[in-house]
C-alpha cells in the first residue's frame, strides 16, 4: 500500500471531490475533518490510503476516474448556478454523475468541453505547465495580415501587462468582411483568443474549440458521451 503523503487540498483533489483550489476553500470553512478533527489548514499531510477525509461529515472515498464530452452550444455559461439565471451547461449533464468541468468556455463559444470527476486531471489539463493545447476555429471581423498573424504567434498584450501567444495560428478561409482562423494555445487565460483578436482591433464573431490534446470533438452539438481510457489518453498528446 502506498502511505505517501500530501497536502489535504490535493487530497480532495485526488478523491475526486473538487479541485485543488476550491478545496483549499472548503478547508478554511472548516468543513474538512482528518480522522475526526476539523482540520483548516490546506497544507495538512494526510494519506488517502490510510486516513479518514470527510466533508461536512460524509467520509470520502476514492471513486473511478469519469471523463465526459460535451459538444457545448452557445448559449450557456460554464458553472452549476449562475446569479443571472442564465441557463447553463449542467442542463446536458446528468446530475447523479457528480462531475465538475475541466476548464471553461464562455457564454457565445462552442465546442468541447470535458467533465470529470478528477481533480487531479482536471489541475493538470488547466494547467499551462502541462503544455496540453486547445484547438479552435476563431471567425473573425476584417482580413488578417501575415504581420498579424505574426503578432499572434510571437506574443501579444492583452491588458494589464499580460502578453500571450499562440502556439499555432493558421487562415483558414478569407471572405469579403471576414477571417476564419484556426488557433491553437496551452494557456487559459480568461476569454484568452478573445482577447488576443481584440488586441488586433478584430472582433471575434464566433468561437469554437474542436480539440484538447489529440482528443477531437466527434458528437452533434448539445450531445455528450463518456470518454474511454485510451481517448482520456489522447488529451495528453
Amino acid at each position: 500500500m502506498n502511505n505517501e503523503t500530501i497536502s489535504l487540498a490535493r487530497a480532495l483533489s485526488k478523491l475526486g471531490f473538487c479541485s485543488r483550489s476550491e478545496g483549499v476553500r472548503y478547508i478554511k470553512t472548516g468543513k474538512v475533518s482528518v480522522n475526526g478533527k476539523i482540520i483548516m489548514v490546506p497544507s495538512w499531510r494526510v494519506s488517502i490510503n490510510v486516513d479518514d477525509i470527510s466533508v461536512d461529515g460524509k467520509k470520502l472515498e476514492k471513486k473511478p476516474t469519469t471523463v465526459v464530452m460535451l459538444n457545448k452550444p452557445a448559449g450557456y455559461v460554464t458553472t452549476a448556478r449562475d446569479n443571472l439565471n442564465r441557463p447553463t451547461v449542467y442542463r446536458f449533464i446528468p446530475g447523479d454523475l457528480h462531475l465538475f468541468p475541466v476548464g471553461r468556455l464562455d457564454i457565445d463559444t462552442t465546442g468541447i468541453l470535458l467533465f470529470t470527476n478528477s481533480g487531479e486531471l482536471l489541475d493538470k489539463v488547466t494547467s499551462p505547465q502541462s503544455n496540453i493545447k486547445k484547438t479552435y476555429i476563431a471567425r473573425v471581423r476584417g482580413r488578417l495580415g501575415d504581420g498579424q498573424i505574426s503578432r499572434l504567434m510571437t506574443g501579444i498584450e492583452i491588458g494589464e501587462n499580460l502578453i500571450v501567444k499562440a502556439d499555432e495560428c493558421d487562415i483558414l478561409k478569407y471572405e469579403p468582411q471576414f477571417t476564419t482562423v484556426l488557433i491553437t494555445i496551452h494557456e487559459g487565460k480568461n476569454r484568452q483568443i478573445r482577447r488576443m483578436f481584440g488586441a488586433l482591433g478584430k472582433g471575434v464573431v464566433a468561437l469554437h474549440r474542436k480539440s484538447i490534446g489529440n482528443l477531437e470533438l466527434d458528437i452533434d452539438e448539445g450531445k455528450w458521451r463518456f470518454l474511454s481510457e485510451g481517448e482520456v489518453n489522447l488529451i495528453y498528446g
